[in-house]
């Protein structure tokens, strides 16, 4: 008897199994097959970020278990606003965090840099994520701006700044990750200009030079009193391995700092579905996909599955296809059901364009997501959900 149950009712002795559902349907199943020996397992893999599994009395020590799971998840904080209440606020607070990454950027050449305005920046951000997320995130990712190195320092300063909110640390500990996040690529700012902005592969040589921005960064905040440990150290680590691979200092799993770890899943996530010069980004839906599988390769794997879990199997913005043919942009996600998101439909099974109507996928209004469809003709994610102009 296959039965699937709370990570929190899990016994030693149980035999877990993989059921080969896909992580999009799940993404907090931990699948294996093994018998539990001790609550030590347990608890690590419910430090992984897990929350359930599938168990097989058949072959578990354990008589079989009268319970149930229940199939809803931890919503997390609440937005107070709909996204187009927060949508004008978002945008003004947007080009403002924009003005002063491009300001430090600049002024970091000529060994200057003001850190002052950096604190009404994150106070900011974190004011218009509290009253809904979906605004600023949806900002970041489609919005189009001259530079993508000022864009990134702002898109991983909401991201870090949520994930630690999303994580329910305090708000100090909230402020300084995003304080980490605005800051993390400071060291960017000195490296030479035809290496940070190269429209294609760095060769080995100018991939070494550019290797060097996360001491460069460290060093410059170094010499800024009344830094934040913190922001040193997510300067310092974000490009550090959960494996060892990473750099400067190959450092490795609990030897990287906590806000090291969350930067670094977030500046990968953010360079990955961002569009460049010489290349396309990914669609936000694959890009949580490669995070995911690189869990305790490259990042720390229960970072990734609340990483994932933040955002949602298909974050706002992703374009998607719902079973019965429909089309629509995803407008709001669903921390309780991540596979069912609120989309905004565009276009009919036919492929006619239809008015905007939002459905609920989690209270039944529409067919179930089939597919993504990354730059799919006649629907552009920014127009749909108002982020132009």
């Amino acid at each position: 008897m296959i039965r699937n149950l709370r990570l929190t009712d899990l016994k030693p002795g149980m035999f877990i199994i993989d059921p080969g559902i896909e992580w999009t349907t799940r993404p907090y199943l931990y699948a294996a097959n093994r018998r539990i020996r001790s609550e030590t397992e347990i608890r690590e893999i419910i430090d992984q970020g897990y929350q359930e599994v599938y168990v097989d009395f058949a072959r578990s020590d354990t008589p079989p278990f009268s319970g149930h799971f229940p199939d809803q998840r931890d919503a997390g904080p609440q937005p107070t606003a709909t996204m187009a209440e927060e949508l004008p606020a978002a945008k003004k607070i947007h080009d403002q965090s924009l003005s002063y990454a491009r300001k430090f950027m600049t002024d970091i050449r000529s060994g200057k840099l003001d850190p002052a305005p950096a604190a009404t920046v994150v106070e900011d951000i974190m004011d218009s994520l509290e009253r809904n997320p979906d605004a600023l995130l949806s900002l970041g990712r489609l919005q189009r701006v001259d530079s993508y190195t000022h864009m990134h320092c702002v898109n991983v300063s909401i991201l870090t700044t949520l994930f630690a909110r999303f994580l329910g640390a305090p708000q100090a500990e909230v402020f300084t990750a995003g304080l980490a996040g605005l800051f993390h690529d400071l060291g960017k700012a000195l490296i030479p200009l035809e290496i940070l902005n190269a429209p294609r592969k760095l060769s080995p040589e100018e991939f070494a030079v550019m290797r060097q921005h996360p001491l460069l960064g460290h060093e410059q905040l170094c010499q800024i009193s009344a830094i934040p440990e913190d922001v040193l150290k997510g300067a310092l680590e974000h490009h550090e391995k959960y494996n060892g691979s990473g750099y400067p200092h190959s450092l490795s799993g609990s030897g990287i700092s906590p806000i090291g770890a969350k930067i670094g899943i977030a500046d990968v996530y953010d360079a990955l579905s961002s569009e460049r010069v010489y290349k396309k980004g990914l669609s936000p839906h694959k890009t949580l996909g490669i995070l995911y599988q690189l869990g305790n390769k490259e990042f720390d794997a229960a970072f990734v599955a609340q990483f994932v879990r933040m955002l949602g199997i298909y974050p706002v913005g992703s374009v998607v296809e719902l079973e019965d043919g429909w089309k629509g942009v995803v407008c709001a996600g669903n921390n309780e059901s991540p596979a069912k998101p609120t989309v905004r439909l565009v276009l009919d099974a036919c492929g006619k364009p239809v008015p905007p109507q939002d459905r609920n996928l989690a209270a039944g209004e529409a067919a179930p997501i089939s597919k993504c469809l990354p730059d799919f003709p006649g629907i552009q994610p920014a127009r749909v959900l108002g982020l132009e102009g």
